[in-house]
């Protein structure tokens, strides 16, 4: 584990001095290279064209740690077109927050399509994220897979935690699944997809939303010229015991072997039944978390007890703050809640409060957490 750490930190510092190196230079001839790694490593770039763009983005990169073949960074317009995507093999388009606002000229777009439909690189889809590789949006889109969306209409969002399904393709793509009768993954009111077949293209549907007869599809796959597309509307890089579906996913689209993960991150049983998040349960979720800033420690730890049974990813950065908790009780609690949860992002708040701990058996116990934690990244990979 140590030594695909040291890997995976020496790849990912080469990388980001590259790109550096790249922002700071107008001459072509100073484009990035090909990335120095492992030979059976994988690149992967998440779009992000700005910090206020995109919705998950750090979660995404933080869900592909658990692949210790993954190397990932976060790449925006200029790194795009400096790097010609050439040290990248699956590139990920994650949710945007407006849309709208995301407006690709003509230079990207060619870089993209020449990227998956030339080279036969992958692409990810993540919720809105899809609208920019759709054909049927507007004509700045890159166009790579044929997808009609229908944006939720007013009264019609559904949010929360819900119940899905796989074809059998998708059971060949996550066979860890295929014997679990119930499924639960985050989904945010993302856009309803019409999946639509031409003479050119071929969608198939991987899995949908369960008991719903309008059968919301969740996952679909599609090739793209020479490369592989994967489109979900689903967040599973917000979703406990489903993250590893992200790694996954960039796995199968770069036709790399479709490795197994351990059971500290493969762990469908994590959800019992489906949560809706109404606002009953907003205004619930609201109360609790009032409650990890205002109240007592007795509430506090009440609060992240409830909240590990409810929606607990909306509540992960409130309870990381209370890992330097003058109580001990509500630290333990909190370092407990965000190991539950693999909440990884707090795995560094986690050793510094091992660091500043001065009684020797909660040091034990959060040293325990931290190790568990660890164990969710950077793992060895062995084929399925």
């Amino acid at each position: 584990m140590k030594k695909n750490s040291l890997i995976y930190l020496l790849s990912i510092s080469c990388f980001l001095i590259l790109l550096a190196s790249c922002n700071n230079s107008g001459k072509k001839e100073s484009y990035v290279k090909k990335l120095e790694r492992n030979k059976e490593s994988i690149a992967v770039g998440v779009y992000k064209p700005n910090e206020e763009d995109v919705i998950y983005a750090r979660e995404i990169i933080e869900a592909l740690k658990i692949d210790g073949g993954i190397v990932a960074v976060s790449l925006n317009d200029e790194d795009i077109k400096r790097s010609k995507l050439e040290n990248i093999d699956v590139l990920i388009f994650p949710a945007f927050r407006k849309y709208s606002e995301i407006d690709l000229d003509e230079e990207m777009i060619e870089i993209i399509k020449n990227f998956s439909l030339e080279r036969g690189k992958g692409i990810v889809g993540i919720c809105s994220g899809n609208k920019i590789i759709s054909k049927h949006i507007n004509p700045q889109n890159i166009g790579l897979i044929n997808l009609k969306m229908i944006e939720p209409q007013p009264g019609e969002s559904l949010n929360g935690i819900m119940k899905f399904e796989l074809s059998e393709k998708g059971k060949q793509i996550f066979p860890e699944l295929k014997n679990t009768q119930n499924l639960f993954i985050d989904f945010q009111s993302g856009p309803i997809i019409d999946v639509e077949k031409n003479n050119k293209q071929m969608v198939n549907l991987i899995g949908s939303k369960s008991d719903n007869n309008a059968g919301i599809p969740f996952f679909l796959t599609a090739q793209a010229g020479k490369g592989k597309v994967f489109v979900t509307t689903a967040h599973p890089e917000i979703t406990p015991g489903m993250r590893w579906i992200v790694p996954r996913i960039v796995r199968w689209t770069i036709g790399r072997d479709l490795v197994s993960y351990d059971r500290n991150v493969v762990r469908p049983g994590f959800f019992k039944q489906e949560i809706v998040l109404d606002e009953n349960m907003r205004r619930e979720i609201d109360e609790f978390i009032e409650m990890l800033t205002q109240g007592d420690k007795k509430q506090q730890v009440e609060a992240i007890e409830k909240l590990s049974k409810e929606y607990p990813w909306v509540a992960a950065e409130k309870v990381k703050d209370l890992l330097s908790d003058p109580n001990e009780k509500v630290r333990l609690k909190a370092a407990e809640f965000l190991t539950h949860i693999e909440y990884t992002l707090a795995l560094e708040d986690i050793q510094k409060a091992i660091e500043n701990e001065r009684k020797r058996k909660v040091k034990e116990q959060l040293l325990a957490y931290e190790d568990e934690m660890s164990k969710m990244i950077d793992q060895k990979v062995s084929v399925n």
